[in-house]
């Protein structure tokens, strides 16, 4: 009995053997690879790349424009320009008009075709014209510089800033002339010097 037992354990063996190595009645109908581990089974997937919508694109354009713009008037700390210290300057004035800020803190508005309108506009609002004046100026003697640059002695009081601006504003219209080199000599100094504010 046990012989015949052993014959037909082997001949199982033999069979299970043949079954899973030769003969296959079902191999016809399976898919290449079938019933074995496909690569990346029992990984997680990688997550997908979350691409931004076109909405967050253009918010954020319109943020990096904004921000370059706010660069270009008033720089970057310690990298500043005399009319990028102007400005900032002119930021810090709190009793100033804020149009006249927007519209004359500039070193621009220190040419001669722009004084009068800037006095004209600007004198009637409290401090605005002297707080200004005191930014554009750094409230320093120019005398040297303005007497270098052939500004007419009558003129010279608007070169020397150390107690602000004349208040006598008829007589800016006698020196109007003159502003192109009082400016030079404003521009000249911020661009060497921190502004009033201590602003670099």
């Amino acid at each position: 009995m046990l012989p015949v037992l052993f014959l037909l354990l082997n001949i199982g063996g033999s069979l299970s053997q043949g079954w899973n190595n030769q003969w296959n009645p079902f191999q016809q109908w399976q898919q290449p690879g079938w019933g074995q581990p496909q690569p990346g089974w029992g990984v997680a997937p990688p997550q997908a790349v979350v691409q931004p919508q076109p909405q967050q694109v253009a918010v954020q354009g319109v943020k990096n424009a904004v921000q370059d713009r706010i660069q270009q008037i008033y720089g970057v700390p310690g990298r500043r320009n005399s009319n990028q210290k102007l400005r900032i300057c002119c930021r810090s004035l709190k009793e100033a008009d804020v149009d006249c800020r927007r519209k004359y803190c500039d070193f621009e508005a220190f040419r001669p075709d722009q004084v009068l309108g800037f006095l004209g506009e600007c004198a009637p609002k409290g401090p605005t014209v002297g707080q200004m004046w005191d930014c554009a100026s750094s409230r320093a003697d120019h005398t040297p510089c303005c007497q270098a640059q052939g500004v007419l002695p009558a003129c010279i009081a608007y070169c020397e800033t150390t107690n602000g601006v004349p208040t006598d504003y008829l007589k800016y219209a006698i020196c109007i002339g003159q502003f192109d080199k009082i400016r030079y000599c404003f521009r000249d100094h911020l661009e060497k010097h921190p502004n009033i504010k201590g602003d670099t």
